[in-house]
């Protein structure tokens, strides 16, 4: 892919812009740009590349993070967002910062896009987030890339990633941050203050769409409807048997329901 550009804003918020089209997209991402800023990453194209395939027709910025906690990190996009995008998506953890985000600047927040987020773990998914607690109190980035990578619902993905992890051996990534800076922007993340996320919810105004898997390990069914019954006016699309990689393994039906979505919503 041709045109990617990464830097920071303020030299404070990574980012990689792509795309091409009249609409204008922000995309905050996943742990994985809690893990390695995205500005250092190795594969700026391959990001730019999983994301144009969800949104076509948009010039996108992905947004990575700084700052410690849901509130400081809210702060940081709000000054890093300088005009409102036709759509605001947030990718996992990247969904739970974009419901905080969107309740506390609905201005900056025209259309919501959740993908494979809720506002709260499902008890198996609290399970593997303790495993990656763990893994970061001893260093074991084995542990914690396979509780964040081996989710594919295609057997051969996750074979291919495991080939992978065993080249790779145990030493720290390229990039990686040291694991005690992770480890405590995950209890700022996902201490007592992570139980406020229903009411922030319920504040939240922007039209939105939710889409997830009934096989995430991470957000189950029961979170996902919940998520959708507290955000007033939602739209719920539910992937029967996907799981976590939902945006990668159904990529085009992921964009098709965001297109409707948009379309539904005013967007023109």
């Amino acid at each position: 892919m041709s045109g990617v550009e990464t830097g920071s804003i303020a030299d404070r918020v990574p980012y990689i812009r792509g795309g091409s089209g009249p609409r204008e997209a922000v995309v905050f991402f996943g742990a994985n740009a809690l893990f390695r800023p995205l500005h250092k990453t190795s594969s700026p194209r391959l990001y730019a590349r999983q994301v144009a395939r969800l949104l076509p027709g948009y010039r996108f910025t992905i947004l990575g993070y700084a700052g410690s906690g849901f509130d400081e990190i809210v702060r940081e996009m709000a000054t890093a967002i300088r005009k409102p995008p036709a759509v605001l998506v947030g990718i996992s953890l990247g969904g739970l910062v974009a419901m905080r985000f969107a309740a506390q600047h609905p201005e900056l927040a025209p259309r919501l896009v959740l993908l494979v987020s809720a506002h709260r773990f499902s008890p198996g998914g609290w399970r593997m987030m303790e495993r990656q607690f763990e893994s970061l109190e001893s260093g074991d980035f084995q542990t914690l890339i396979r509780e964040n990578a081996l989710l594919f619902r295609r057997p051969w993905y996750n074979w291919l990633l495991r080939f992978a992890l065993w080249r790779q051996g145990a030493e720290r990534p390229d990039g990686f941050r040291d694991p005690a800076a992770i480890l405590r922007d995950y209890r700022q993340l996902f201490g007592p203050d992570f139980g406020n996320n229903a009411a922030y919810c319920r504040r939240i105004v922007s039209p939105t769409l939710i889409a997830g898997g009934t096989a995430d390990r991470f957000f189950d069914r029961e979170s996902l409807e919940e998520t959708a019954r507290l955000i007033r006016g939602s739209l719920l699309r539910l992937f029967e048997k996907e799981t976590h990689m939902l945006p990668a393994e159904r990529s085009a039906d992921v964009a098709a329901a965001i297109a409707d979505f948009a379309k539904a919503s005013g967007l023109r």
